[in-house]
């Protein structure tokens, strides 16, 4: 767990120093913000779920750029042998690596407070908290969708994460990823195209219906094992492709 989280500090000050990790952020933003305006203006209504339902697409292209670099550049600079070196077991490395990806997405999650500050200062019906007048929000809800959000985001992680691993070549790692992602996104559709059982197991393999669940304040048990297993499988194999250079 130490070598996990001393490499998982070391990545995040890669990441804040990174030209990447800005053009990420500002697209980010920029994207987030730009539809989430769009969609109150036509509707008339204010919808953080709107904001996660924007954030599953945009991020099948940002996802494999936060992640690209994390193992293919230490293969492309050769500097995972020296790494490796050290006592770090394969599974401290992937772990560190994950969890500095995470702590950066959860950074780009925090930008989207902004559009739930939004119905609190604009509602009609106020309510005062301390000197400020506040709109209501359904808090466990609102906690439930971020919840939600950031595990099946982290699931795109994983997956940008293992595509690293497989390749020396950050450009490569980045269009396995992104090619993943987006069959992952619209495996659900083709579902509509199958008939049951199999129509129904591919409309459950892709992440929106139980994104969708997360963003109704919907907490359920298929969802968060569904969520999990999307994270868990990638780093496991991930960590079998690094296991797999002993045999080169």
């Amino acid at each position: 767990m130490k070598n996990a989280l001393t490499i998982a500090r070391k990545e995040i000050k890669v990441y804040f120093v990174s030209p990447v990790f800005f053009i990420v952020t500002a697209l980010f933003i920029l994207a987030s913000g730009f539809f989430f305006a769009i969609n109150t203006l036509q509707s008339q209504t204010v919808s953080i779920s709107t904001t996660f339902s924007i954030i599953l697409f945009i991020m099948i292209l940002l996802a494999p750029l936060l992640t690209m670099r994390l193992i293919a550049q230490e293969k492309g600079e050769g500097t995972l042998e020296l790494l490796f070196s050290h006592p770090i077991r394969d599974v401290e490395l992937v772990a560190g690596k994950f969890a500095a990806a995470m702590v950066i997405y959860l950074a780009l999650l925090a930008t989207t407070l902004i559009q739930v500050l939004v119905p609190l200062f604009t509602a009609v019906d106020k309510h005062q908290f301390l000197f400020l007048n506040l709109g209501t929000v359904d808090w466990a809800t609102l906690g439930v969708a971020y919840l939600g959000n950031f595990l099946i985001i982290g699931s795109y992680l994983a997956i940008g994460l293992l595509a690293s691993s497989l390749t020396r070549n950050q450009i490569i790692a980045a269009v396995i990823a992104f090619v993943a992602l987006l069959i992952l996104l619209v495996i659900d559709g083709a579902g509509a195209l199958a008939q049951p059982p199999l129509s129904d197991f591919l409309s459950q393999l892709g992440p929106r219906a139980h994104a969708d669940n997360f963003s109704k304040g919907t907490l359920g048990l298929f969802d968060v094992v569904y969520a999990l297993s999307m994270i868990v499988v990638p780093l496991y194999l991930a960590v079998v492709a690094l296991g797999a250079r002993r045999w080169h």
